[in-house]
């Protein structure tokens, strides 16, 4: 049965501090680890590449296996809250571990790398999926739900910026002149207040949407099901696309700033917390504009004009490290409401499910979008140290070839672009307008579904 009644303010941030502690991760693993690998743990940038395709290719297996536990979960705090509580704290401990160096071989830290790598996307996925299934489970309303993605992704950056502009700075003020050492203690606290944010998203929360009741637990009929919805598999092909494209760029940056600019930390942190507060600003956004016009052309037309901002960015004069400084942070505005309009679709699309399917699978549909969305982190990743390569940028290398610095330019700049176009071209197949979601909430509420 599907929920419309408003979301008080409170817990609309409660929520949000969930997502905001996921991020501590999610946006380190995006900005910093791959520099991590490459220049402090020591792993040449194809390895840390491969590495990154690799392991993530295991949630293929563990996202819908967790999605329908998830789905399953029965207690009286619902089915997705429970894990917020059962996993924080492993969680944090992989925080650490991924960002822990072993006195081992070479050989042997490559293992420990992987096996380090494996545990934290366990993790990951093990509190995120049910975090992302219990949005759905708030509100079916598609402007509430629009709203709640809103402040979702305004409070993301907080969480973000522990993970990225203030890792380096707070590392190298711990431990001066032991960055490695500095990263870990740092990933350490920030693993704790990620604990902390998670208890406040289980505290703050109440699942309203409730599933039609199922007699078993059917992972393949499940996916079965997710299969059959057609605008689960575009925006899939979408939410790639953009993931593949943001998670290059993101990448890119300290590399661009260590490289092309030749600054350090501090200006490394203007960047990172620039497009942080650029992001949390373009979230703000989202809701009015995704409340004025349809959101899906609106979604059409971001992705559009962060392709032409990463090709104005390539031409940009480099003497003076403000200017692709602004650029950069223009990129990240248009970006931030991305991010809102995604997750708003994304559970349209669960609904959609339901209306077309008669059932209900916010766990198995949350999961199989993450999985996507990670395949293009992993993707994204693995052409990172790819192209590195292929440029033949240096590990540990304070002075890198001509080749290299270009290499940088293009993951900066051009690379990203193609791929935000391709992003805008798949969303053009995708029907579920706010006219259309309106209809299809409507049946939902008086129990109707689509007519066969």
């Amino acid at each position: 049965m599907a929920a419309t009644e408003r979301i008080p303010v409170k817990e609309k941030i409660g929520y949000s501090l969930g997502d905001a502690a996921s991020h501590i991760v999610f946006d380190s693993s995006v900005a910093i680890l791959a520099y991590y690998y490459t220049d402090i743990y020591g792993l040449p940038p194809a390895v840390m590449g491969t590495m990154f395709l690799l392991v993530r290719l295991l949630d293929a297996i563990t996202d819908p296996i967790m999605g329908a536990i998830a789905d399953a979960t029965s207690t009286r705090w619902g089915r997705f809250r429970p894990w917020l509580l059962a996993i924080c704290i492993p969680f944090a401990v992989s925080c650490v571990l991924v960002y822990s160096i072993p006195d081992f071989t070479e050989t042997g830290k490559i293992y420990y790398a992987v096996g380090a790598y494996i545990f934290m996307t366990l993790m990951y996925t093990a509190i995120n999926i049910p975090y992302c299934s219990l949005g759905a489970a708030l509100t079916s309303d598609p402007r509430e739900n629009l709203s709640l993605q809103s402040w979702r992704f305004a409070i993301t950056p907080i969480g973000g910026a522990l993970g990225t502009a203030c890792i380096l700075p707070l590392a190298d003020y711990l431990f001066p002149g032991d960055r490695a050492t500095g990263i870990q203690v740092a990933m350490g606290i920030f693993g704790v207040i990620g604990c902390l944010m998670f208890l406040a998203c289980f505290l703050t929360t109440r699942e309203r949407v409730q599933p039609i009741k199922e007699e078993n637990l059917n992972i393949a009929r499940d996916v079965k099901i997710l299969f059959r919805n057609d605008q689960w598999r575009i925006l899939s092909v979408y939410n790639f696309m953009m993931l593949v494209a943001v998670v290059i760029r993101g990448g890119a940056v300290v590399y661009f700033v260590n490289t092309v600019l030749n600054k350090g930390a501090d200006i490394i942190s203007f960047f990172m917390l620039g497009g942080m507060l650029a992001s949390m600003f373009g979230s703000v956004l989202a809701q009015p504009f995704g409340t004025r016009f349809c959101k899906v052309k609106l979604s059409f037309w971001i992705n559009i004009l962060n392709a032409a901002l990463g090709v104005v960015c390539f031409w940009l004069p480099l003497e003076f490290w403000i200017i692709p400084l602004i650029a950069h942070v223009l990129i990240q505005i248009v970006q931030g409401g991305n991010g809102a309009l995604q997750w708003s679709m994304i559970t349209d699309a669960n609904n959609y499910g339901e209306w077309k399917m008669q059932r209900r699978i916010t766990g198995m549909n949350v999961a199989a979008n993450i999985f996507v969305i990670k395949l293009g982190v992993a993707v994204g990743g693995a052409i990172l140290g790819w192209v590195l390569a292929w440029f033949n940028y240096e590990s540990n290398s304070e002075i890198q070839s001509e080749s290299a610095v270009q290499g940088v330019i293009l993951l900066f700049t051009l690379i990203p672009s193609l791929l935000y176009l391709l992003t805008a071209f798949s969303i053009k197949f995708y029907d579920l307008t706010e006219n259309v979601m309106n209809g299809i909430v409507r049946d939902l509420n008086k129990g109707e579904f689509a007519k066969e």
